[in-house]
């Protein structure tokens, strides 16, 4: 099992490490290698983490780090990382359908 990073994970990865970085630039790199090791630590054992709360599915997890909530998708031969979640920033259109085992977003 491989893990794949979701373009607008990257892009909301990048968005907050550069609000941290702001006051604390050491900060933020430690912050990116502890997530990128616990999104990695996920191939062990992908069903770990809770079931979403944000979608309907048992491929769809939560990973709650840090106050922040990636939400990713268990496949066969891989895990897509797609949704770095805070408070402020949730939307349930930052999963496309292709993410989805089952093809379902319910």
């Amino acid at each position: 099992m491989k893990i794949e990073f979701d373009p607008e994970f990257m892009v909301a990865l990048i968005v907050q490490l550069d609000r941290i970085a702001e006051d604390k630039p050491n900060a933020a790199r430690d912050f990116k290698q502890a997530l990128i090791a616990q999104c990695k630590s996920l191939v062990d054992m992908p069903y770990r983490c809770r079931k979403s709360i944000y979608y309907d599915d048992e491929h769809v997890r939560d990973l709650v780090f840090r106050g922040y909530v990636i939400v990713y998708v268990i496949h066969d031969d891989i895990i897509v990382i797609t949704s770095l979640i805070n408070q402020q920033n949730f939307s349930s259109k930052r999963i496309s359908r292709s993410h989805f085992p089952s093809g379902n977003v319910d």
